[in-house]
């Protein structure tokens, strides 16, 4: 929580020059690296606006940054088959750090890493993840 907090209180003091810094490729790159993406240059210009506005905006932020001492039983057996397809380069939630609880919580789950990418793996490579989404599901073509 600590480095989502810091980075949303950059992020608003970082707002007046968010439209002029993500013009560039090499800054989308810097920006979203500590968080969201590991190739932020692949992302455009205004989605990059987009991005940060939508995290500025978010209403439930509190919500979602405050589990650290809540705890789920594990899911076993599991309900139903799971894959937890984790970005390799997830600078928010390490697979190193976070990987073995998730890992004890869904025991018998199928793990996948996504090579070169990071927290957000869709603005990285999303042919990727609808390739792995396809693939998990069956719905994977030949």
């Amino acid at each position: 929580m600590a480095k989502a907090t810091s980075l949303a209180g950059m992020a608003r003091l970082a707002r007046p020059i968010t439209p002029f810094a993500m013009k560039s490729a090499r800054m989308r790159r810097l920006w979203f690296r500590g968080a969201a993406a590991a190739h932020g240059d692949r992302i455009t210009a205004e989605r990059g606006v987009e991005i940060a506005d939508d995290y500025l905006g978010c209403s439930v932020y509190n919500e979602i940054f405050s589990t650290d001492e809540e705890q789920i039983a594990p899911l076993n057996p599991l309900p139903c088959p799971i894959t937890l397809a984790w970005s390799e380069k997830d600078a928010m939630l390490p697979v190193a750090s976070y990987g073995p609880t998730a890992r004890d919580r869904l025991p018998g789950a199928t793990f996948i890493i996504l090579e070169d990418v990071g927290h957000d793996p869709m603005m990285d490579d999303p042919a990727l993840v609808a390739r792995t989404i396809l693939a998990c599901t069956g719905a994977a073509t030949n």
